[in-house]
């Protein structure tokens, strides 16, 4: 099916560079004319949150709204079942077995974007885009190459490290390298918040947190500087300032990642059937909505939405109940099981969640909106973030780049469905696991001295029927990509590795003074897992 109006832009823009519309603005876009992007990469939103993607208890209707006029991909993954490396990959163009970051940690600690890295932010940069980051980055600190103005952004506003974004009211924030104090939080005491999300202790009652009404009042919102709203603020003054300039904005909200708190219920207010944490999450994904629509609201008050290319996705998998905190935690083979939450029902059809090799970790919501798309279209053929890269690059007219993994996903959005090569492999790896998504097959091994598994998962989503060795030879192929495609890594955990092996890295961090220093949100001492070691 092609798109009405927004296809026709496109052909013309990236084929001859101009093209002229009648059908509904009667507007020409100028000759080498580049649209702004604005991608929202949400943080854990499971595939089932949104209720666009069937989630029953509350509404989404803004995020709704824009996913039926884009292109939405029914088989879209993330690039690693966790948030640091799906977020470097994104940025490389490179998947995990060779990309800058492969884990959301090393022996030395939460790893930085090398200073070399070639990233698309600094691609869109030379190519004449305004670049700008508001939210969650977590790929390195100010004093360090990671620090995003130093990867290719003008403008940063949010939270540098991976464990300081997990604060809804933070102590500081960063803009552009300066810090940004918010003493009217000191009230918030993060540390109760994973007790909860680890098991709820009896001893402490979450519900008064809350009023009768379902608005917070652990927090006085009268003062309190509470993330989303200063996410909206900065990233609407983004636009307001680089509207004559293509812009590229990188909307990377915490939203709904733990541990959970949120400023208002909305529509779960009354559902007291529900666990708190259960409410809790809707809520927060009701206010991601919110944030949609206000971005939307400020493209068009800025007169910049009928030129702007707006992605949404997701950064990984399910991620509310994993195996570590499961309330009946139970094995299935041997395989860990990624319960479903029992109120919202969100993870989706599939086995595994965040940190698991297996297809909940990766399977993600994944839509594109074209300037001026005004109708839905659904596509199948597997896509994966590291397709983002070439897909901006092709959008910017940038010159093309070499070394990176994924494809321009311009072409198939205008309809040619064999744009993307129908044997292209998508690689994943976490520590020992290693999977492998290829046409209408998925292959996955939970260690390298396992034996390669092989499903038709078009037709098999929950991988129940191990078809090895019914297509010997397929398996053999899937094995050897999981043997050429991982580089191994000096100070990373590498599939394969034994536990005293990364001792031995830790050790050798230690000895070289080349631990990163790890900064925890609202000034606690330790994560709960860390105590625990």
């Amino acid at each position: 099916m092609m798109i009405k109006n927004s296809l026709i832009v496109l052909t013309s823009i990236f084929t001859i560079g101009s093209f002229s519309q009648s059908s509904n603005q009667n507007r020409t876009i100028e000759k080498n004319s580049k649209p702004n992007i604005v991608f929202i990469l949400s943080d854990d939103l499971s595939f089932r949150d949104v209720s666009a993607y069937g989630q029953k208890n509350y509404k989404t209707p803004h995020i709704d709204k824009l996913c039926m006029t884009s292109t939405r991909f029914t088989q879209a993954y993330a690039a690693a079942p966790e948030c640091a490396p799906s977020r470097g990959s994104f940025l490389s163009g490179k998947h995990v077995g060779h990309g800058p970051i492969r884990l959301n940690s090393s022996a030395r600690g939460f790893e930085n974007l090398p200073q070399d890295t070639y990233t698309l932010a600094k691609m869109l940069q030379e190519s004449g885009y305004k670049t700008g980051v508001v939210g969650k980055w977590g790929l390195g600190y100010k004093e360090d190459s990671g620090n995003p103005l130093k990867q290719g952004f003008d403008y940063h506003y949010g939270f540098l490290t991976h464990y300081e974004s997990h604060s809804y009211f933070p102590l500081v924030l960063y803009e552009n390298n300066k810090e940004i104090y918010f003493p009217q939080n000191k009230g918030m005491n993060i540390e109760p918040l994973y007790e909860k999300d680890r098991g709820n202790p009896s001893h402490i009652d979450f519900e008064k947190y809350y009023n009768q009404n379902g608005k917070l009042v652990y927090m006085d919102m009268s003062k309190a500087a509470y993330t989303p709203n200063l996410f909206d603020d900065k990233a609407a003054e983004f636009i307001q300032k680089n509207k004559k300039a293509p812009f590229f904005l990188w909307f990377t909200t915490n939203l709904p990642h733990g541990p959970t708190i949120v400023d208002d219920f909305r529509q779960l207010k009354d559902r007291k059937d529900m666990d708190i944490q259960s409410r809790e999450w809707g809520a927060m994904v009701q206010r991601l909505d919110i944030s949609v629509g206000k971005l939307i609201d400020r493209l068009k008050e800025e007169g910049v939405y009928d030129n702007t290319i707006i992605v949404f996705a997701s950064d990984n998998g399910y991620s509310m109940h994993n195996p570590s905190k499961s309330k009946n935690f139970e094995s299935n083979d041997g395989r860990l099981v990624w319960e479903d939450d029992p109120y919202l029902h969100n993870k989706g059809s599939f086995t595994g969640g965040k940190f698991s090799g297996l297809e909940g970790g990766m399977r993600i919501p994944f839509f594109i909106h074209l300037p001026k798309q005004d109708t839905p279209n659904v596509i199948s053929e597997p896509v994966w973030l590291v397709d983002l890269f070439p897909t901006f690059a092709s959008v910017a007219q940038a010159k093309p780049v070499e070394g990176i993994d994924g494809f321009n996903l311009i072409p198939l959005l205008n309809g040619d469905r064999n744009a993307i090569p129908k044997d292209r492999f998508m690689y994943f790896t976490r520590k020992d696991e290693q999977a492998v998504r290829q046409g209408p097959w998925f292959a996955y091994r939970s260690h390298p001295n396992k034996e390669v598994e092989l499903y038709l998962i078009e037709e098999d989503q929950l991988i129940n029927t191990n078809l090895a060795d019914q297509y010997a030879e397929k398996t053999a192929s899937m094995k050897k990509i999981m043997e050429t495609e991982q580089q191994p890594s000096e100070w990373y955990w590498n599939p394969g590795d034994t536990q005293q092996m990364f001792n031995d890295k830790i050790k050798k961090a230690k000895e070289t003074g080349q631990l990163i220093k790890n900064y925890r949100p609202n000034n606690i001492e330790l994560m709960p897992w860390e105590k625990q070691k």
